[in-house]
């Protein structure tokens, strides 16, 4: 049965679904950063698979007891999209939006390197810039409280006082991260700013296995040179159907 994630043992059997995955380890950064109890935060399991919603948004981590059940319950909570294995989105009857390579790479051992960490509102006009950003204030709420909290990290590279490159790993736990975007200004490109940055996140998150979710026909060789290999695939699923 789903169920909220309330008891300590709930909490426990959630934590080790988390872990192993690109999918549980954004459920789990969400939790260690929010916790258990936000009104606009809901987590769930059925002891197989942990499910997370926020802002609209439902990741599925692990392999629901019954699909049929685990079908049904997305149906009536009704989230605007549904990012889970690739594997499964079909058995939970959704609509793909998009799709692509989970890749991974576990990064040498050593001590973490602290990292230049820009202003939100730096890093916000550069994702802009470059067609990558979403509404300013969710963002700007959600990744300042996750750094806070250590389940972030954000750096970039300045040139002349201004940022021309940023690197965001929206999901950090004990040993695993999730790469959310390298992004670099236009006319900054081709300088190797962005495999700086890959290494300044490497160096800053050792003895971690970093994930990324990649998207079918972008950026395959550029990550591929960097040692990632492909570890599964994704789907993000928009809601079609109640």
């Amino acid at each position: 049965m789903i169920r909220l994630v309330e008891s300590q043992r709930d909490r426990d059997c959630y934590f080790s679904i988390c872990q192993g995955t690109a999918f549980g380890c954004k459920l789990g950064a969400i939790a260690r950063a929010y916790g258990f109890s936000r009104d606009f935060l809901r987590l769930w399991t059925d002891g197989a698979a942990a499910y997370g919603l926020i802002d609209g948004e439902m990741t599925i981590a692990g392999r629901p007891c019954v699909l049929g059940e685990a079908r049904e319950f997305i149906q009536m909570i009704g989230p605007g999209s549904v990012l889970c294995d690739g594997s499964l989105a079909g058995g939970l009857g959704l609509t793909a939006s998009a799709e692509g390579a989970v890749m991974a790479k576990d990064l040498a051992d050593g001590e973490p390197v602290s990292v230049q960490v820009p202003g939100i509102r730096e890093i916000y006009a550069l994702l802009k810039g470059v067609g990558m950003a979403i509404d300013f204030e969710p963002f700007y709420l959600d990744i300042s409280h996750r750094l806070r909290h250590g389940a972030a990290l954000a750096l970039g590279r300045y040139a002349f006082g201004e940022l021309t490159g940023c690197g965001i790993v929206s999901a950090v736990t004990e040993k695993e991260a999730v790469l959310s975007a390298i992004a670099v200004r236009e006319d900054c490109r081709r300088l190797g700013i962005g495999t700086e940055l890959m290494e300044e996140v490497e160096r800053a998150l050792p003895g971690r296995r970093l994930y990324l979710f990649r998207e079918s026909g972008k950026n395959r060789e550029f990550y591929r040179k960097l040692g990632f290999a492909e570890a599964g695939r994704w789907s993000q699923k928009d809601y079609m159907e109640r």
